[in-house]
């Protein structure tokens, strides 16, 4: 205890400073996109239960902190199938929304995918730490292959729900991990086909919009990789004109919102679509256009500028630690949280495709708050126990 006390000058208090305003953003977004909102969905009491929820996430991020995360190596794999069984334990619970992604008992819901991200995250670190430390390091894919099956589990089951923003995020934080874990001429193939993908599908939607929507009916739609409201969100992407109609509502009042802040917003409280509750869901997956119409480029840039300076205090614990357990750790959670930034921020301006992914510490929930809160208590100890284990 005096080694931890000793180190606690490690402790990066920036992240916490940050931390406590994007809570202050949160609540305030949530009470201009709830209060005299007509929408039967909205929850009784959102603003109180959103300040219950930070608080609650705050005492969980200070007990993750005190916590020595390296004990969570040991305990992997039950971490893993814990997560595995309560995402199949959701289809024993009644669909929300026409999704299985709730766990419901006596007025407390859970969301195991949340849960199932930080899992994974931890399982890929103990993998990857495992075989950095071996005698004889092997990084290529014969020797590997089980990230595949381990991943593919949580992924199907999350996909299957359906919620496909989730399992996009199972990809990235993959993806993201292994790109740091790989060696540097696979790094440099991953990172090409990444280009070659994206590049594709911009150049595809771009220039040849019609093919790309009847591939999407004849084929994607066809053979049931995707359903029909995925679908209507792709092509809400691909075509502006499609988000005047019914499908695309949703994204086209969230943009409007924002665009309608303009430099300075219309003041908190004043906001004309949000106030009125025009935007569907926007307490939760369109929360962004909420900021962008009250406080604006200014507002919302400050927000965007926050999530910039949180992954970076997050990269650099990564890259001062000397444990590789905790260094794919905070790999993982920046990869986890840089997507859902860029996918839920992107959605709302035609950017990306909506996938009805949330803003971390923004958006309405309590799951995603606690988990979220969880994973920074162990990046905070990761970097509180820099020095110590420097000196091991």
């Amino acid at each position: 205890m005096d080694t931890l006390r000793r180190n606690f000058r490690d402790l990066d208090y920036t992240i916490f400073g940050v931390l406590i305003l994007l809570g202050v953003f949160a609540c305030l977004a949530v009470d201009a996109t709830t209060r005299g909102n007509p929408n039967p969905y909205i929850p009784s009491h959102p603003l109180r239960k959103q300040i219950e929820w930070e608080i609650i996430g705050i005492v969980v991020m200070i007990v993750g902190t005190l916590f020595d995360y390296r004990l969570l190596r040991r305990i992997h794999w039950w971490l893993y199938g814990l997560s595995i069984v309560l995402l199949m334990a959701v289809y024993g619970f009644p669909a929300v929304q026409g999704a299985h992604s709730w766990i419901k008992f006596h007025g407390f819901q859970f969301q195991p995918s949340e849960l199932a991200k930080l899992a994974l995250i931890i399982w890929l670190a103990t993998f990857m730490a495992n075989v950095d430390e071996s005698e004889e390091p092997v990084y290529g894919l014969r020797k590997t292959w089980i990230i595949v099956p381990i991943f593919l589990v949580p992924f199907a089951l999350i996909y299957i729900e359906p919620a496909l923003g989730q399992a996009l995020v199972m990809i990235a934080i993959t993806l993201t991990m292994y790109t740091a874990f790989a060696k540097r001429s696979h790094f440099i193939l991953i990172m090409a086909g990444v280009v070659a993908v994206v590049t594709a599908a911009c150049l595809a939607s771009t220039l040849y919009t019609k093919q790309v929507i009847s591939f999407i009916n004849n084929v994607v739609i066809k053979h049931h990789i995707i359903k029909q409201y995925q679908m209507n969100r792709i092509l809400t992407w691909l075509d502006p004109n499609f988000s005047t109609n019914e499908y695309g509502y949703n994204i086209h009042m969230a943009s409007t919102a924002i665009g309608s802040g303009q430099l300075f917003g219309e003041g908190f409280g004043n906001g004309l679509l949000t106030r009125g509750g025009w935007v569907p869901n926007q307490w939760t997956d369109y929360i962004f256009s909420a900021i962008g119409e009250e406080f604006g480029f200014v507002g919302s840039s400050v927000l965007i500028l926050l999530f910039l300076m949180l992954c970076y205090r997050i990269i650099r614990i990564a890259g001062t630690t000397s444990d590789p357990f905790g260094m794919y750790i905070a790999i993982g959670v920046v990869g986890m949280f840089a997507f859902q930034v860029f996918e839920n921020i992107g959605a709302d301006m035609y950017l990306s495709p909506s996938t009805g992914i949330t803003l971390p510490f923004i958006s309405y929930g309590g799951t995603s708050l606690a988990v979220n809160y969880l994973a920074m208590g162990i990046i905070l100890s990761i970097g509180l126990r820099r020095r110590k284990l420097r000196f091991n």
